[in-house]
């Protein structure tokens, strides 16, 4: 018998304890993984008609400890023929892959359970199993396949330690241990599957269900020191904040475009800051409006009006982008927003939206995952021509005051470079493109300075972007047009993994909003672009899986609820059927192409002489004997060699003692793999039966390894003597 085969029988002398937990923990896998693809209620009448006669019969055997497998050559015959009918039952019975290829598997699983031989075919069984469970999950989810799959889960660990634990005992030619040991055994492999069974469910819940929803909340998150970024994005911030965030590549949020077209450099607002010292920015009291329950829109232009429109503004606020925002926890209870915001949509307690047009959540939770509505169209046609200083009384009193110790070099600087200028917009303008062409950016953070404002403008001449923000602000109010300092971030890496965008730490950057009564505020960014544009595009391609592979946890673990079941559900749907009539349409042209095909060759046959389709004939008939070429000449050799043991007096032993061993094996006496054949021959109990063998290993062993013709001739008569005393 060959040493690599494997039998799926159970009870046999010299088998070990874990084979048999190992068989039965392995026979109600496959019972599990069936029940969980029934409990959908997809399968059909056949499906259940050639499965459940077949597991049953399967454990009556290994209850009455039979032994009964079906020949290899059926096995490949039965395999060949469900090819063929693999393909009738996608295109004309079931017309579904997924029904066809749960019919596959089914099959397999009744052939191969009738089949095991070898090691890989366990494998193969498990692998089976795991596939049912698979389908079943694809087919449905309900509390049935949640109940099933736990137990698939302890069925599943029961099966892996007893296959190891079975490896071993062969590996080791463990004898049959007493029935006393062995029900011990089984009990102590069943407690200790049950317990790791039990510690894996109880760790992914904590692991994929608590932790995650935990830290977005906020309680792990505030264990911890609170980050530069949380006070970037204060109502209090220290010139020089947003420089210190853009250290950092920590991504903060991923931006997906829903409708609309972003900007060329779009820009999240986060927090607008009216009060500058000298050294710091700040919002005096502000009184904010609180919305709570946010199931439905929430309009940002109706609950602060003069946050970014004027009173006069001739043409009303339009949607022309619409995205959707996934915050990462950093602590920050600031929503992110494209310039203007109108709209914004999530599943909030409450959201406090300020005078300034800043929007926080007023409760712990932080945003987390978002919709909003911006307006991106450019205000240039409005306003500029803007000469008019009617600005309200809210606006002149906190977005023109300057600090009292300002420099008057930074007056007459910006009367200087606006001295030609006629309209307000265009004063804007010319301060902006002065900073951008007369200084240099740098992350180089100085050290404190008496004036940093007037250390950047006339010493130092380069700074980051809260520097040229800073500038621009005092500039524009030393002429008597309102303006004000947004923290927020810019740009942002496209994951095309994703089709979103990703936004980090270091994206973080300060600009100018100045206001014109014809419009409201209006965007400035006097900023020179930064060298860290080189490097974001020169971002790896691995960064970007990793990336997406974060996206995925925190979009379908983390904030994973009711709507998502219903995306997730969609795509399936739609992908499926998308897949299902790519393939069709697919293996349709193929088999019009194969038919073409047949066609063509059959016209160039019927155009061939007698002569020539005889040596077509030849030549086929030799290319397909040739694969049995090999196996035909090595039954030439065994038959010579049976036939005169002579020739090769080694080859005929090894041949008649397989041979032996065979016959033996049928009768339920087995040589384990590290017997030596003495060895086997002494543990035969039979006293006739093991006499014979011990002649017939002596005549053996002569022939096999001393070469011994006269043994090599004795071997077939000893053989048919046994055969004839069974």
């Amino acid at each position: 018998m060959n040493q690599q085969t494997t039998s799926f029988v159970l009870g046999r002398r010299g088998v070990g304890s874990a084979e048999t937990f190992f068989q039965w923990s392995l026979y109600l896998l496959l019972v599990t993984g069936f029940v969980a693809l029934t409990g959908t209620g997809k399968l059909d009448f056949p499906s259940l008609a050639l499965v459940v006669p077949a597991l049953l019969l399967r454990g009556y055997f290994l209850l009455a400890q039979k032994d009964v497998l079906l020949p290899e050559r059926w096995t490949s015959i039965l395999t060949i023929i469900y090819f063929a009918f693999y393909a009738a039952d996608y295109f004309y019975i079931s017309q579904s892959f997924i029904n066809a290829t749960v019919h596959m598997v089914l099959f397999s699983l009744v052939v191969k359970i009738f089949s095991v031989r070898r090691y890989r075919d366990l494998v193969y069984l498990i692998a089976l199993s795991f596939m049912m469970v698979l389908a079943a999950a694809i087919l449905t989810v309900d509390t049935l396949f949640l109940l099933t799959f736990a137990l698939f889960s302890l069925v599943a660990m029961a099966t892996f330690i007893s296959m190891e634990m079975r490896r071993s005992e062969k590996d080791w030619a463990v004898a049959h241990v007493p029935a006393r040991q062995d029900r011990e055994l089984n009990r102590s492999l069943s407690g200790v599957s049950t317990l790791l069974c039990l510690g894996t469910l109880a760790g992914s819940v904590l692991i994929f269900l608590i932790l995650p929803r935990i830290s977005s909340a906020g309680y792990l998150r505030n264990l911890g020191v609170q980050s530069a970024i949380m006070t970037g994005f204060a109502q209090d911030v220290r010139l020089g904040g947003i420089g210190e965030i853009q250290q950092s590549n920590a991504v903060v949020m991923h931006v997906q475009v829903l409708a609309g077209k972003l900007p060329a450099d779009p820009k999240w607002r986060g927090v607008a800051l009216a009060h500058f010292d000298g050294h710091r920015w700040w919002n005096s009291a502000q009184v904010p409006t609180v919305r709570g329950g946010l199931n439905s829109s929430l309009s940002i232009a109706q609950a602060s009006p003069s946050a970014f429109y004027s009173a006069a503004i001739s043409s009303p606020p339009a949607s022309t982008l619409r995205y959707r925002v996934v915050m990462e926890p950093l602590g920050l209870n600031v929503f992110f927003l494209a310039s203007v915001p109108l709209r914004l949509e999530g599943n909030f307690r409450a959201v406090a939206i300020n005078p300034d047009g800043s929007v926080v959540s007023a409760d712990a939770s932080g945003p987390g995952v978002y919709t909003a509505d911006a307006d991106t169209r450019s205000p240039e046609k409005w306003v500029s021509d803007s000469v008019s200083a009617n600005y309200p009384s809210d606006v002149r009193h906190q977005y023109i005051p300057l600090p009292t110790n300002l420099d008057p070099r930074i007056r007459a600087l910006a009367r200087q470079i606006t001295a030609n200028s006629r309209s307000n917009y265009e004063r804007a303008r010319v301060i902006q493109n002065y900073l951008t062409t007369s200084y240099t950016y740098t992350l180089d953070l100085p050290g404190a300075r008496p004036d940093p404002l007037a250390d950047f403008l006339f010493e130092r001449k380069k700074g980051h972007c809260e520097y040229f923000a800073s500038a621009m602000t005092v500039m524009l109010r030393t002429l008597g047009i309102p303006a004000r300092v947004v923290n927020g971030f810019r740009g942002g890496e496209f994951n095309d993994l994703t089709g979103s965008y990703i936004i980090r730490e270091r994206d973080a950057h300060s600009w100018v909003e100045g206001y014109f009564p014809e419009f409201g505020w209006v965007t400035f960014d006097p900023t020179p672009s930064s060298p860290k544009a080189v490097s974001d595009s020169q971002w790896s391609r691995l960064a970007l899986y990793v990336d997406a592979a974060s996206a995925i946890w925190r979009e379908w673990v983390i904030n994973y609820d009711f709507s998502h079941q219903i995306r997730l559900g969609s795509q399936l749907s739609a992908t499926t059927g998308n897949v299902h009539s790519a393939f069709r349409g697919w293996l349709t042209g193929k088999y019009r192409v194969m038919l073409d095909e047949i066609e063509a060759a059959q016209r160039r046959m019927q155009r061939m002489t007698p002569l020539q389709m005889t040596r077509a004939c030849v030549l086929i008939a030799l290319l397909l004997a040739l694969p049995f070429t090999p196996k035909a000449w090595r039954s030439v050799r065994q038959a010579r060699v049976r036939r005169d043991p002579r020739r090769a007096p080694g080859s005929a032993a090894s041949f008649w003692y397989l041979r032996l061993l065979k016959r033996l094996a049928r009768r339920g006496i087995r040589k384990m793999p590290a017997q030596t054949p003495t060895e086997f021959a002494a543990s035969i109990s039979d006293p006739h039966l093991r006499d014979d063998v011990v002649i017939f290993t002596g005549h053996y062993e002569r022939a096999r390894f001393a070469g011994s013709s006269e043994d090599a001739l004795r071997l077939p008569e000893l053989y048919e003597g046994m055969a004839g005393k069974k």
